[in-house]
């Protein structure tokens, strides 16, 4: 029976699977490991993590040739359903290429187990009073990139980038989008041990325009340091 089980997730990691027009390939498979449990969270692994903690369970690709919105999204989601279904919770970035044209793009991860008795261990290596803005997730038509303000520095945003500022504890931190009237604004003070906050924006144009500033879970956002370019 386990031979069996073997051949099975291997037949189906070769075919592949196709969603939103991504093709999600396995490379590399842990054909020892066995299953823990079903998870359905996706930890990213801190450069800092002690590695001999994890079980390396898979490598898989997903790739694709156009980038339209919502598709780096699902990049994650397919490959976090994937690693899911095979046992795996816990992820990093090996590779990636966005920005070519034609189908030559791809992000490629090592999928672990991670046990849940270490994941605090992992959450505690992010600690740190930094923040992420980004670009939008695709490429936009109409506008070059979204002009934001943090602590009166201004930057256009371009699409598929992202910054990172660090600060310290106490400092006050201003982040706003659009003007002071119709824009929006998010206000904290650093803390030392604070999560990382990982922000995007976005402008809905009408009789009024509305400018939107929310927050990328903090494994996605890391996800996306990895594959977008730092400006």
């Amino acid at each position: 029976m386990k031979l069996l089980r073997v051949i099975s997730i291997i037949l189906i990691c070769w075919m592949g699977s196709y969603t939103f027009g991504q093709k999600v390939k396995v490379d590399a498979l842990n054909r020892e490991y066995e299953k823990f449990r079903v998870s359905d969270h996706f930890d990213f692994i801190h450069d800092d993590f002690d590695t001999a903690k994890l079980i390396w369970v898979a490598d898989l690709t997903v790739s694709f040739d156009t980038i339209i919105p919502g598709m780096i999204g699902e990049t994650f989601n397919v490959l976090k359903e994937r690693s899911n279904k095979m046992g795996a919770n816990a992820f990093k970035v090996r590779a990636s290429n966005i920005y070519d044209a034609g189908s030559t793009k791809y992000i490629s991860i090592s999928a672990f187990w991670l046990h849940m008795e270490d994941r605090d261990s992992n959450e505690v290596l992010f600690r740190s009073p930094e923040v992420y803005v980004f670009g939008f997730l695709g490429y936009h038509e109409e506008i070059d990139g979204y002009d934001i303000e943090v602590n009166k520095d201004q930057y256009v945003m371009h699409a598929l980038t992202y910054r990172k500022r660090s600060f310290a504890a106490g400092d006050h931190v201003n982040i706003q989008l659009g003007s002071k009237t119709r824009g929006a604004e998010v206000q904290f003070k650093a803390k030392e041990d604070m999560v990382p906050k990982f922000y995007y924006f976005s402008m809905i144009r009408g009789a009024y325009k509305n400018a939107i500033i929310k927050e990328y879970d903090k494994h996605f956002g890391m996800y996306l340091t990895r594959i977008l370019q730092l400006e």
